[in-house]
Protein backbone atom coordinates (compact mmCIF):
# COMPACT_ATOMS: atom_id res chain seq x y z
CA UNK A 1 0.00 0.00 0.00
CA UNK A 2 2.51 2.53 0.53
CA UNK A 3 4.34 1.41 -2.55
CA UNK A 4 1.22 2.58 -4.60
CA UNK A 5 1.14 5.87 -2.64
CA UNK A 6 4.48 6.53 -3.20
CA UNK A 7 3.73 5.81 -7.02
CA UNK A 8 0.61 8.34 -6.28
CA UNK A 9 3.54 10.82 -5.32
CA UNK A 10 5.70 10.19 -8.50
CA UNK A 11 3.09 10.46 -10.80
CA UNK A 12 1.64 13.41 -9.14
CA UNK A 13 5.16 14.93 -8.76
CA UNK A 14 5.57 14.09 -12.93
CA UNK A 15 2.05 16.03 -13.58
CA UNK A 16 3.07 19.07 -11.79
CA UNK A 17 6.82 19.23 -13.42
CA UNK A 18 5.33 18.78 -17.14
CA UNK A 19 3.02 21.37 -15.98
CA UNK A 20 5.39 24.08 -14.96
CA UNK A 21 7.51 23.69 -17.90
CA UNK A 22 4.71 23.83 -20.27
CA UNK A 23 3.43 27.16 -18.63
CA UNK A 24 7.45 28.62 -18.13
CA UNK A 25 7.72 28.59 -21.70
CA UNK A 26 4.18 29.52 -22.75
CA UNK A 27 4.98 32.72 -20.27
CA UNK A 28 8.16 33.44 -22.59
CA UNK A 29 6.23 35.32 -24.93
CA UNK A 30 4.83 37.86 -22.06
CA UNK A 31 9.08 38.75 -21.60
CA UNK A 32 9.93 41.39 -20.22
CA UNK A 33 6.41 43.08 -19.40
CA UNK A 34 5.33 40.14 -16.84
CA UNK A 35 6.07 41.39 -13.21
CA UNK A 36 8.03 37.60 -12.72
CA UNK A 37 10.25 38.47 -15.66
CA UNK A 38 10.68 42.32 -13.87
CA UNK A 39 11.56 40.54 -10.33
CA UNK A 40 14.62 38.68 -12.00
CA UNK A 41 16.03 41.98 -14.15
CA UNK A 42 17.02 43.38 -10.80
CA UNK A 43 20.79 43.29 -10.85
CA UNK A 44 23.73 45.54 -9.45
CA UNK A 45 24.25 48.05 -12.31
CA UNK A 46 22.92 50.81 -10.09
CA UNK A 47 24.96 50.08 -6.80
CA UNK A 48 23.74 46.84 -4.61
CA UNK A 49 20.46 46.60 -4.22
CA UNK A 50 17.78 44.15 -2.32
CA UNK A 51 16.83 41.06 -4.83
CA UNK A 52 19.40 41.81 -7.34
CA UNK A 53 21.91 38.75 -6.68
CA UNK A 54 20.57 36.64 -9.51
CA UNK A 55 19.52 39.42 -11.77
CA UNK A 56 23.43 40.20 -11.56
CA UNK A 57 24.05 36.77 -12.57
CA UNK A 58 22.48 36.63 -15.25
CA UNK A 59 23.07 40.15 -16.19
CA UNK A 60 26.55 38.75 -17.04
CA UNK A 61 26.54 35.25 -17.81
CA UNK A 62 24.06 36.72 -20.54
CA UNK A 63 26.56 39.55 -21.76
CA UNK A 64 29.91 36.73 -21.38
CA UNK A 65 28.39 34.28 -23.24
CA UNK A 66 25.73 35.98 -25.90
CA UNK A 67 22.32 34.20 -24.54
CA UNK A 68 19.26 35.76 -24.48
CA UNK A 69 18.50 36.82 -20.90
CA UNK A 70 14.68 35.46 -21.27
CA UNK A 71 16.09 32.20 -21.64
CA UNK A 72 18.42 31.98 -19.10
CA UNK A 73 15.81 33.10 -16.91
CA UNK A 74 13.82 30.37 -17.86
CA UNK A 75 16.47 27.98 -17.63
CA UNK A 76 17.08 28.84 -13.46
CA UNK A 77 13.49 28.50 -12.98
CA UNK A 78 13.01 25.19 -14.74
CA UNK A 79 16.37 24.10 -13.23
CA UNK A 80 15.17 25.08 -9.56
CA UNK A 81 11.33 23.79 -9.94
CA UNK A 82 13.28 20.11 -10.37
CA UNK A 83 15.52 20.55 -7.53
CA UNK A 84 12.32 21.23 -5.53
CA UNK A 85 10.71 18.18 -6.65
CA UNK A 86 14.08 15.76 -6.62
CA UNK A 87 14.49 16.89 -2.71
CA UNK A 88 11.07 16.37 -1.89
CA UNK A 89 10.61 13.29 -3.23
CA UNK A 90 14.18 12.33 -1.89
CA UNK A 91 12.36 13.08 1.87
CA UNK A 92 9.33 11.72 1.14
CA UNK A 93 10.98 8.34 0.24
CA UNK A 94 11.96 8.16 3.86
CA UNK A 95 8.89 7.93 5.53
CA UNK A 96 5.41 6.08 5.50
CA UNK A 97 3.12 7.70 3.21
CA UNK A 98 -0.21 7.74 5.30
CA UNK A 99 -3.60 9.47 5.18
CA UNK A 100 -2.05 12.39 6.96
CA UNK A 101 0.52 12.68 3.98
CA UNK A 102 -1.88 12.44 1.67
CA UNK A 103 -3.31 15.78 2.90
CA UNK A 104 -0.36 17.66 3.29
CA UNK A 105 0.87 16.57 -0.44
CA UNK A 106 -2.74 17.24 -2.07
CA UNK A 107 -3.25 20.71 -0.51
CA UNK A 108 -3.71 23.36 -3.06
CA UNK A 109 -1.23 25.40 -1.53
CA UNK A 110 1.83 23.66 -1.59
CA UNK A 111 2.91 21.74 -4.98
CA UNK A 112 0.35 22.56 -7.04
CA UNK A 113 -0.13 26.25 -6.27
CA UNK A 114 2.15 27.51 -9.06
CA UNK A 115 -0.51 25.75 -11.45
CA UNK A 116 -3.31 27.10 -9.52
CA UNK A 117 -2.62 30.74 -9.19
CA UNK A 118 -0.34 31.00 -12.62
CA UNK A 119 0.68 34.79 -11.60
CA UNK A 120 2.74 33.02 -8.90
CA UNK A 121 4.89 30.34 -11.30
CA UNK A 122 8.43 31.51 -11.68
CA UNK A 123 8.73 34.03 -8.92
CA UNK A 124 11.77 33.74 -7.16
CA UNK A 125 9.39 31.76 -4.16
CA UNK A 126 11.12 28.57 -5.94
CA UNK A 127 15.13 29.90 -5.23
CA UNK A 128 13.89 30.69 -1.48
CA UNK A 129 12.22 27.21 -0.63
CA UNK A 130 14.81 25.00 -2.60
CA UNK A 131 17.86 26.98 -0.89
CA UNK A 132 16.02 25.97 2.62
CA UNK A 133 14.57 22.66 0.90
CA UNK A 134 18.54 21.71 0.36
CA UNK A 135 20.19 22.99 3.78
CA UNK A 136 17.61 20.87 5.75
CA UNK A 137 17.84 17.73 3.42
CA UNK A 138 21.79 17.92 3.73
CA UNK A 139 23.42 14.73 5.93
CA UNK A 140 25.84 16.51 8.08
CA UNK A 141 29.01 15.01 8.94
CA UNK A 142 30.07 17.69 11.56
CA UNK A 143 28.88 20.90 13.35
CA UNK A 144 30.93 23.05 11.82
CA UNK A 145 29.83 22.16 8.12
CA UNK A 146 26.03 22.45 9.51
CA UNK A 147 27.05 26.13 10.70
CA UNK A 148 28.63 27.37 7.47
CA UNK A 149 26.08 25.76 5.79
CA UNK A 150 23.33 27.84 7.64
CA UNK A 151 25.62 30.97 6.45
CA UNK A 152 25.66 30.03 3.39
CA UNK A 153 22.01 29.11 2.66
CA UNK A 154 20.28 32.07 4.75
CA UNK A 155 22.57 34.37 3.01
CA UNK A 156 22.35 33.63 -0.34
CA UNK A 157 18.65 33.72 0.08
CA UNK A 158 18.30 36.80 1.64
CA UNK A 159 20.26 38.25 -1.65
CA UNK A 160 17.60 36.73 -3.74
CA UNK A 161 14.40 37.90 -1.82
CA UNK A 162 14.64 39.84 1.70
CA UNK A 163 11.64 38.17 3.18
CA UNK A 164 14.05 35.11 3.70
CA UNK A 165 14.84 37.49 6.82
CA UNK A 166 11.26 36.49 8.49
CA UNK A 167 12.45 32.62 7.94
CA UNK A 168 15.38 33.05 10.03
CA UNK A 169 13.81 30.70 13.16
CA UNK A 170 13.07 28.21 10.51
CA UNK A 171 16.38 28.40 9.39
CA UNK A 172 17.64 28.39 13.62
CA UNK A 173 14.99 25.58 14.10
CA UNK A 174 16.22 23.08 11.71
CA UNK A 175 20.07 23.98 12.87
CA UNK A 176 18.65 23.37 16.17
CA UNK A 177 17.38 20.00 15.67
CA UNK A 178 20.17 18.72 13.53
CA UNK A 179 22.81 19.91 16.25
CA UNK A 180 21.24 17.87 18.88
CA UNK A 181 19.91 14.70 17.36
CA UNK A 182 22.77 14.05 15.60
CA UNK A 183 25.40 15.79 16.93
CA UNK A 184 24.53 16.46 20.50
CA UNK A 185 27.35 19.39 21.09
CA UNK A 186 27.46 22.63 22.38
CA UNK A 187 27.98 25.62 20.01
CA UNK A 188 30.88 27.75 20.98
CA UNK A 189 30.96 31.70 21.80
CA UNK A 190 32.79 32.14 18.19
CA UNK A 191 29.76 30.59 16.30
CA UNK A 192 27.57 33.41 18.12
CA UNK A 193 30.23 36.02 17.48
CA UNK A 194 30.23 35.18 13.86
CA UNK A 195 26.41 34.80 13.50
CA UNK A 196 25.30 38.01 14.62
CA UNK A 197 28.07 39.81 12.74
CA UNK A 198 26.48 38.01 9.84
CA UNK A 199 22.94 39.06 10.63
CA UNK A 200 24.31 42.89 10.80
CA UNK A 201 26.01 42.88 7.75
CA UNK A 202 23.05 41.63 5.92
CA UNK A 203 20.57 44.23 7.36
CA UNK A 204 22.89 46.70 6.59
CA UNK A 205 23.22 45.99 3.08
CA UNK A 206 19.19 45.49 2.82
CA UNK A 207 18.35 48.16 5.22
CA UNK A 208 20.94 51.12 3.78
CA UNK A 209 23.30 50.21 1.53
CA UNK A 210 20.09 49.30 -0.52
CA UNK A 211 18.78 53.05 -0.40
CA UNK A 212 21.86 54.32 -2.57
CA UNK A 213 21.11 51.88 -5.60
CA UNK A 214 20.29 53.97 -8.75
CA UNK A 215 17.14 52.50 -10.31
CA UNK A 216 16.87 53.90 -13.48
CA UNK A 217 20.46 52.71 -14.45
CA UNK A 218 19.20 49.14 -13.26
CA UNK A 219 16.64 49.52 -15.84
CA UNK A 220 18.81 51.29 -18.36
CA UNK A 221 21.57 48.44 -18.32
CA UNK A 222 18.98 46.34 -20.15
CA UNK A 223 17.77 49.00 -23.07
CA UNK A 224 13.85 47.91 -22.67
CA UNK A 225 11.74 50.81 -23.74
CA UNK A 226 8.56 49.55 -22.06
CA UNK A 227 10.37 49.17 -18.81
CA UNK A 228 10.35 51.67 -16.55
CA UNK A 229 11.09 52.48 -12.70
CA UNK A 230 7.39 51.86 -11.92
CA UNK A 231 7.03 48.51 -14.04
CA UNK A 232 6.94 45.50 -11.61
CA UNK A 233 8.90 44.57 -9.68
CA UNK A 234 10.98 48.05 -9.86
CA UNK A 235 8.12 49.68 -8.39
CA UNK A 236 8.24 48.18 -5.11
CA UNK A 237 12.15 48.49 -4.32
CA UNK A 238 11.68 52.03 -3.62
CA UNK A 239 8.64 52.48 -0.95
CA UNK A 240 9.89 53.21 2.43
CA UNK A 241 8.37 51.03 4.89
CA UNK A 242 5.63 53.07 6.31
CA UNK A 243 4.08 53.41 2.34
CA UNK A 244 4.53 49.76 2.09
CA UNK A 245 2.48 48.90 5.71
CA UNK A 246 -0.55 51.79 4.35
CA UNK A 247 -0.68 50.15 0.92
CA UNK A 248 -1.23 46.45 2.99
CA UNK A 249 -3.17 47.60 5.89
CA UNK A 250 -5.48 49.46 3.25
CA UNK A 251 -6.55 45.77 1.88
CA UNK A 252 -6.45 44.42 5.47
CA UNK A 253 -10.44 44.32 5.73
CA UNK A 254 -12.47 41.59 7.89
CA UNK A 255 -13.56 40.27 4.75
CA UNK A 256 -9.69 39.94 2.96
CA UNK A 257 -8.87 38.42 6.20
CA UNK A 258 -11.86 36.39 7.16
CA UNK A 259 -11.02 34.76 3.49
CA UNK A 260 -7.19 33.68 4.21
CA UNK A 261 -7.79 32.04 8.25
CA UNK A 262 -10.22 29.97 6.55
CA UNK A 263 -7.69 28.88 4.02
CA UNK A 264 -4.99 28.67 7.15
CA UNK A 265 -7.03 26.81 9.15
CA UNK A 266 -8.34 24.30 6.97
CA UNK A 267 -4.57 23.39 5.72
CA UNK A 268 -3.79 23.57 9.68
CA UNK A 269 -6.38 20.85 9.98
CA UNK A 270 -4.14 17.71 9.36
CA UNK A 271 -1.56 19.14 11.95
CA UNK A 272 -3.92 19.69 14.49
CA UNK A 273 -5.45 17.12 14.67
CA UNK A 274 -3.25 14.23 13.64
CA UNK A 275 -0.11 15.74 15.17
CA UNK A 276 1.42 14.89 18.84
CA UNK A 277 4.62 15.88 19.45
CA UNK A 278 6.55 13.08 21.89
CA UNK A 279 7.55 14.01 25.48
CA UNK A 280 10.06 16.67 24.56
CA UNK A 281 9.71 20.04 26.44
CA UNK A 282 8.43 22.97 25.03
CA UNK A 283 7.16 20.83 21.54
CA UNK A 284 3.38 20.46 21.77
CA UNK A 285 0.94 20.69 18.60
CA UNK A 286 -0.35 23.83 20.25
CA UNK A 287 2.86 25.43 21.19
CA UNK A 288 4.25 24.89 17.35
CA UNK A 289 1.20 25.59 15.66
CA UNK A 290 1.01 29.07 17.81
CA UNK A 291 4.60 29.53 17.04
CA UNK A 292 4.80 29.79 13.59
CA UNK A 293 1.37 31.43 13.23
CA UNK A 294 2.69 34.55 15.40
CA UNK A 295 5.98 34.27 13.15
CA UNK A 296 4.15 34.64 10.08
CA UNK A 297 1.90 37.63 10.86
CA UNK A 298 4.55 40.45 9.92
CA UNK A 299 5.06 39.09 6.61
CA UNK A 300 1.21 39.48 5.84
CA UNK A 301 1.30 43.12 7.13
CA UNK A 302 4.08 43.74 5.06
CA UNK A 303 2.92 42.68 1.53
CA UNK A 304 -0.16 42.17 -0.50
CA UNK A 305 1.04 38.87 -2.28
CA UNK A 306 -1.45 37.00 0.80
CA UNK A 307 -1.45 33.71 -1.20
CA UNK A 308 2.49 33.93 -2.05
CA UNK A 309 2.89 33.88 1.91
CA UNK A 310 0.82 31.40 2.24
CA UNK A 311 2.44 29.12 -0.13
CA UNK A 312 5.73 30.13 1.32
CA UNK A 313 4.57 29.07 4.75
CA UNK A 314 2.95 26.02 4.05
CA UNK A 315 6.46 24.82 2.19
CA UNK A 316 8.69 25.46 5.09
CA UNK A 317 6.78 24.22 7.51
CA UNK A 318 5.94 21.24 5.86
CA UNK A 319 9.77 20.60 5.43
CA UNK A 320 10.38 21.15 9.16
CA UNK A 321 7.35 18.46 9.63
CA UNK A 322 9.64 16.18 7.51
CA UNK A 323 12.35 16.69 9.78
CA UNK A 324 10.44 16.41 12.90
CA UNK A 325 9.50 12.79 11.74
CA UNK A 326 13.11 12.53 11.03
CA UNK A 327 14.25 12.89 14.02
CA UNK A 328 11.55 10.84 15.40
CA UNK A 329 9.69 13.54 17.64
CA UNK A 330 6.29 12.55 16.40
CA UNK A 331 3.99 10.31 18.47
CA UNK A 332 3.43 7.65 15.75
CA UNK A 333 1.35 5.47 17.53
CA UNK A 334 -1.22 8.90 18.07
CA UNK A 335 -0.98 9.33 14.52
CA UNK A 336 -1.74 5.57 13.35
CA UNK A 337 -5.02 5.52 15.77
CA UNK A 338 -6.14 8.63 14.71
CA UNK A 339 -6.08 7.76 11.20
CA UNK A 340 -7.55 3.97 11.89
CA UNK A 341 -10.25 5.77 13.47
CA UNK A 342 -11.56 7.60 10.33
CA UNK A 343 -13.67 5.79 8.37
CA UNK A 344 -13.49 5.95 4.60
CA UNK A 345 -16.75 8.61 4.17
CA UNK A 346 -14.81 11.18 6.64
CA UNK A 347 -11.95 10.57 5.08
CA UNK A 348 -13.00 11.45 1.73
CA UNK A 349 -15.03 14.74 3.17
CA UNK A 350 -11.49 15.51 5.03
CA UNK A 351 -9.92 15.73 1.59
CA UNK A 352 -12.91 17.65 -0.25
CA UNK A 353 -12.26 19.98 2.52
CA UNK A 354 -8.49 20.53 2.46
CA UNK A 355 -7.58 19.92 -0.79
CA UNK A 356 -10.41 20.50 -3.39
CA UNK A 357 -12.42 23.08 -1.79
CA UNK A 358 -10.46 26.32 -1.66
CA UNK A 359 -7.17 28.09 -2.67
CA UNK A 360 -6.15 31.60 -2.00
CA UNK A 361 -5.62 34.19 -4.99
CA UNK A 362 -2.04 35.37 -5.75
CA UNK A 363 -3.36 38.70 -3.71
CA UNK A 364 -5.26 39.25 -0.50
CA UNK A 365 -8.21 41.05 -2.09
CA UNK A 366 -9.39 38.76 -4.95
CA UNK A 367 -11.39 36.43 -4.59
CA UNK A 368 -10.68 32.71 -3.20
CA UNK A 369 -10.36 30.20 -6.29
CA UNK A 370 -12.66 27.69 -5.73
CA UNK A 371 -12.32 23.60 -6.46
CA UNK A 372 -8.30 24.57 -7.76
CA UNK A 373 -7.12 21.12 -7.98
CA UNK A 374 -9.98 19.98 -10.10
CA UNK A 375 -9.55 23.72 -12.21
CA UNK A 376 -6.47 23.58 -12.87
CA UNK A 377 -6.28 20.21 -14.33
CA UNK A 378 -9.22 20.90 -16.35
CA UNK A 379 -7.39 24.54 -17.84
CA UNK A 380 -4.36 22.07 -18.24
CA UNK A 381 -5.89 19.27 -20.21
CA UNK A 382 -8.08 21.28 -22.16
CA UNK A 383 -4.72 23.67 -23.32
CA UNK A 384 -3.18 20.24 -24.02
CA UNK A 385 -5.64 19.10 -26.25
CA UNK A 386 -6.24 22.22 -27.84
CA UNK A 387 -2.79 22.36 -29.01
CA UNK A 388 -2.66 19.09 -30.48
CA UNK A 389 -5.78 20.01 -32.61
CA UNK A 390 -3.68 23.08 -33.75
CA UNK A 391 -0.81 20.99 -34.54
CA UNK A 392 -2.36 18.18 -36.48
Amino acid sequence: MNLLKKNILFFYFIYLIFGIYIYSILQISEFPQKYVFTEWLINYQGGFIRRGLMGELIFNISTALNIEIKFLILIVQLVFYSIYFIFYYFLFSKIKINFFWILIIFSPILFAYPLIELMSLGRKDILIISFFLIYSSINYKSLNSLYFSFIFFFGLSTFVHEITFFYLFHYLMVFYLIKEFTFKKEIEKFHIYIFFFFLIILLYLNLFLHNRAIVDEIINSYNYDDITAYSGAFSHLEPNLFTVLLGTLSHATILNVTKFLIVLLLNSLPFLYFIKFKNIKYFSTKNVFILFFVLSLPVYVLVLDWGRVIYLNHNFFSILLLLFFRFNLINLDYLNTKINNLNIKSKVFLFILICLLVSPDILSYNDLEYFPLLTQFLRFSDGIVEKMILLN
